[in-house]
């Protein structure tokens, strides 16, 4: 399906992942790729561009309808309109703009409407232009994605995943009660609700699911959030988490590659369940989970695939809106809307419907309040090709909860922060010879080493931690292999330090990988404060998988433990420790 330019954007925005993957929460503070099409017909006088920043999961498609757009050489008031795409997440952007971004997009193509509510709520409204009212590009619900075996474990047992409640429940019991010891501890994975659209909406149906569960309230309200059964119920679930992505698209690659390695014999999910955007288990079932529709193939099919479930207790819709931003000028608001026009006719719908959205209803495409008139959200029917891939039903209808608003939304935030799991993060970071050798970026006069690239990536890492997170950094090259030069403390003791520490750090020396990951991996486990993988003695705790899996922190899975003794990391995305071993391919 892609090809040429599309193509091209996609391979870099990967390449991109390889680099700064190693530091995963900090991908987003990679400067943004680039699609650019084509320049119209022969005969236009003036061309004016717009800029277009999309959110990741929809990238790819956007890519290839950007050369659609721009190959199709349409004229807006004398004016031929051509368009650059970027993509960035949307919490991301977000928090870019709040901050005064220097040359914001004329287009902002976030993955739900809840961005520009809390942008507003922050007090930046006016940079959202005025009119036109909201409109959607396209729509997916968010669901609870688990492997194949998950679903048939639980179905054995009488039991399912089909509410909120069931992730709790799971959670407290583990798999000793499903028969599958050798599972341990349920784990979920799920995006950070500060930057990931599924990890913003996850928060929200929770605290719904936790106030109807409870009995808290009826109409969502500020007021419940401090409830102690509202507190309880969602500190239950998210004890379960293994991991707050940054980036939902590369957390989906990850337990694609890692459940593709896995042995038959001693399988054991790489995750138990995650909160994630129905798109994207689409094309994690057709074998492209990096978001890259042209990989779709029955060659590259999961071999387990992912089972969705639409809790019954309440889930959401995520409107995908076009927002035209208050930097755009008058002739860019002309191609902007002339633009949407594009996107919202029956071929462009067809191509996001075969990558997985649910395409708008006709009735929407001009007055997008897809609602009842009791306020209630109604959902978009299921395409074909979910039906088939998800194996969901025609005439499916999930259960929406109300979005709440600018206000709800920054408290709903506000008090996750406090009950979310609490990272403890070792970084490792490469500072061996080969970490100056230069980046190729076609984009740049002058290429960035891999060095300068993966520092400020390090310190984007450190604005997603708390201050009472903990977080270390050692670094890796030979003689001797590994130096610690900041020991795991709370965040808010080290910010300063580690910024300083960070950008003195000189690339010289051989990588002595192996050896630093294996004595990083013994000090973080060795150290876990979770009391149910440290014996009372101060021992090392066992090297069973369970008890591995007890100790590790967010953002990660505990390593492998070999024959030999020695530990090795996954080999997609970081571990704690985060090795920043940084490769990339050549676009």
């Amino acid at each position: 399906m892609f090809g040429g330019r599309a193509h091209r954007f996609l391979r870099r925005r990967h390449a991109v992942g390889a680099l700064v993957g190693v530091v995963l929460v900090a991908v987003t503070a990679v400067a943004p790729r680039v699609a650019v099409g084509g320049h119209g017909p022969a005969d236009c006088d003036l061309t004016e561009t717009i800029r277009v920043t999309s959110s990741t999961e929809k990238a790819g498609v956007m890519a290839d309808l950007v050369d659609r757009y721009n190959d199709a050489g349409r004229a807006v008031a004398g004016l031929c309109g051509h368009v650059q795409l970027n993509a960035r997440t949307s919490g991301a952007t977000k928090n870019d703009l709040a901050a005064g971004m220097k040359d914001p997009p004329q287009v902002w193509l976030p993955t739900s409407s809840m961005w520009t509510s809390l942008l507003a709520q922050e007090g930046h409204g006016d940079l959202l232009a005025p009119e036109p009212a909201h409109r959607s590009v396209t729509r997916s619900a968010l669901v609870i994605a688990m492997p194949q075996p998950v679903a048939e474990t639980l179905a054995q047992h009488g039991a399912q995943l089909a509410t909120w409640k069931d992730v709790l429940d799971l959670a407290q019991k583990g798999w000793s009660a499903y028969g599958r010891p050798e599972w341990g501890k349920f784990v979920l994975g799920r995006d950070n609700a500060e930057t990931s659209t599924s990890g913003l909406a996850a928060t929200v149906a929770t605290y719904l699911a936790a106030a109807h569960a409870t009995g808290t309230a009826t109409t969502p309200t500020s007021d419940w959030l401090n409830d102690p059964d509202v507190v309880a119920f969602v500190h239950g679930i998210e004890s379960s988490v293994s991991r707050y992505g940054d980036e939902a698209v590369l957390f989906m690659q990850q337990i694609y590659d890692a459940e593709q390695k896995q042995d038959e014999a001693a399988y054991r999910p790489y995750v138990d369940a995650i909160v994630i955007q129905e798109q994207m288990v689409y094309l994690y079932n057709r074998g492209a989970p990096g978001g890259d529709p042209a990989q779709m193939s029955d060659e590259r099919q999961p071999r387990r695939p992912l089972r969705v479930v639409y809790p019954q207790d309440g889930t959401l819709e995520l409107d995908h809106p076009f927002v035209v931003l208050a930097s755009a000028t008058p002739p860019q608001r002309s191609v902007a809307e002339d633009f949407y026009r594009f996107l919202v006719e029956d071929e462009q719908q067809r191509l996001f419907a075969d990558v997985g959205f649910r395409p708008l209803p006709a009735s929407s495409t001009e007055n997008d309040e897809n609602d009842e008139p009791d306020g209630q959200a109604t959902a978009t029917r299921p395409t074909e090709q979910l039906v088939r891939t998800l194996g969901i039903p025609a005439d499916q209808t999930p259960a929406l909860v109300p979005t709440p608003d600018g206000t709800l939304l920054a408290a709903m935030l506000e008090n996750w922060d406090r009950v979310r799991r609490k990272a403890r993060v070792l970084l490792l970071l490469d500072v061996s010879g080969s970490m100056n050798e230069p980046v190729d970026d076609p984009d740049k006069a002058v290429d960035a080493t891999k060095l300068q690239l993966m520092i400020p990536a390090a310190e984007r890492a450190l604005t997603l931690l708390d201050d009472d997170d903990e977080v270390g950094l050692w670094t890796f090259s030979s003689d001797p292999a590994y130096t610690e030069v900041v020991p795991v403390s709370p965040v808010g003791e080290v910010r300063a330090a580690l910024q300083e520490r960070l950008r003195g750090l000189q690339a010289r020396g051989d990588t002595a990988l192996f050896e630093a990951t294996r004595r990083a991996s013994e000090k973080m486990t060795r150290n876990a404060s979770t009391p149910s993988c440290c014996s009372a003695t101060g021992r090392t705790p066992s090297r069973t998988p369970v008890a591995r899996r007890r100790c590790w922190p967010r953002w990660t899975r505990a390593p492998r433990t070999h024959p030999s003794g020695s530990s090795r990391s996954p080999t997609a995305g970081p571990t704690t420790p985060t090795s920043a071993r940084s490769r990339r391919s050549r676009a």
